[in-house]
């Protein structure tokens, strides 16, 4: 049984912890790998950076694959709003994988949440089946958030925890949480879930499916360490209020990674601890 609860009451005494720096060097994959490579994202500072990790597999199959859509709109709405009542500061990043892993939505375009959900009732995330490699998955989203110049760090997967290539991704994983200090959220798809594999990439002792989830503004809480829990009576705003005045336009593939001279200087390969922003 996935009992909805699950996930809030882990993360809730989990996820909310203050992060410490890097304890090693940046990682980036080998050529051998067949990955995407994500050069570092010093310059966008933001209160919660975010990669939401989507596993498009043959053994997720194309409607399970809708569902995960689904879900990762509800909460990037959601999510959107608590973070403008909040006054903080959003960054999110998209990969999808199967046999390869694609970058989606890469943080560092800072994309306003209003043009990445435009992406999804353009349907421009296309369902490619494959193999499972959550291993490599991780290994892009570990590029895209070890880093981000942020207070937390959180990877959002959702899979059937069925990986059958590039590895097992629970060793990878738990490198993620124990060395750049990026909490994982593991969440199940299909009716057909290995509880196993989820739970060691999260280091959670449950599991939640997609489907019987309905917490999405505890989670969204949670998520940006908000103080209140408001349900969605208690919003200020609405999310289609919020875009209606938001001119940016979606920046897929010309994204800067501008720093100062400052910032060159202390962010160098191996340096972590120069990166990181103190603080709240």
């Amino acid at each position: 049984m996935f009992p909805s609860a699950s996930i809030t009451s882990n993360l809730s005494s989990g996820i909310n912890a203050e992060y410490g720096t890097h304890k090693g060097n940046f990682y980036m994959p080998e050529e051998y790998e067949r990955i995407p490579r994500v050069e570092p994202c010093q310059a966008v500072k933001c209160h919660l950076s975010m990669v939401i990790v989507m596993d498009s597999s043959g053994s997720v199959g194309a409607t399970d694959y809708q569902k995960e859509l689904s879900f990762v709109r509800t909460l990037l709405e959601i999510l959107a709003v608590k973070a403008v009542d909040s006054k903080l500061e959003l960054c999110v990043g998209l990969v999808s994988y199967s046999t390869d892993v694609h970058v989606e939505v890469d943080p560092c375009c800072e994309n306003s949440i209003c043009r990445i959900v435009d992406q999804f009732h353009a349907r421009r995330l296309e369902y490619r089946a494959g193999s499972t490699n959550t291993n490599g998955a991780l290994k892009v989203a570990r590029q895209m958030l070890q880093a981000a110049a942020s207070h937390k760090k959180v990877a959002l997967l959702i899979t059937d925890g069925k990986s059958n290539t590039g590895g097992s991704p629970v060793p990878f994983a738990k490198r993620m949480r124990d060395q750049d200090g990026i909490q994982i959220v593991a969440l199940g798809v299909t009716n057909d879930v290995n509880r196993a594999e989820l739970k060691g990439e999260s280091g959670m002792d449950r599991v939640t499916k997609i489907d019987v989830f309905d917490e999405f503004h505890e989670l969204a809480s949670i998520l940006l360490q908000a103080n209140k829990v408001a349900s969605k009576y208690e919003l200020e705003t609405s999310f289609d209020a919020m875009c209606y005045n938001d001119k940016s336009y979606y920046k897929k593939d010309q994204c800067t990674r501008v720093m100062t001279e400052e910032q060159k200087s202390q962010c160098v390969w191996g340096e972590w601890s120069n990166c990181v922003r103190r603080g709240a």
